[in-house]
């Protein structure tokens, strides 16, 4: 759980880092891309830590990890309905950011 943690953190202190750098180098556009996947990171963290009170540390982020994007694929197939490239690019890179969480626990599983 340490390891998870662990990571969850480094990755959302890169995407600070890399939206930073991107700012400073008039890249907004991208810089929000990298402040969207570290506030992922950043929610799942919290979410983590939350889990450590539970009676089923693991179990309860695995449930999270699933139901928080749902949301988000949701409104993904909503965004491709009506034709918003935006939103849905804003949802992939969401669903892309809990796809690398869950490929880290099989690594570190």
């Amino acid at each position: 759980m340490e390891s998870l943690h662990k990571f969850l953190n480094q990755q959302a202190a890169a995407c600070k880092e890399r939206a930073a750098a991107l700012t400073a180098d008039d890249r907004r556009d991208e810089a929000v891309f990298e402040k969207i996947r570290g506030n992922v990171f950043e929610i799942f963290s919290a979410v983590l830590s939350t889990a450590q009170s539970q009676p089923e540390p693991m179990v309860f982020f695995r449930r999270q990890l699933d139901a928080i994007p749902a949301n988000w694929e949701a409104a993904l197939e909503k965004a491709k309905a009506h034709g918003d490239e935006a939103k849905a690019h804003t949802e992939l890179l969401k669903l892309e950011a809990v796809r690398a969480i869950r490929e880290h626990m099989e690594v570190d599983a």
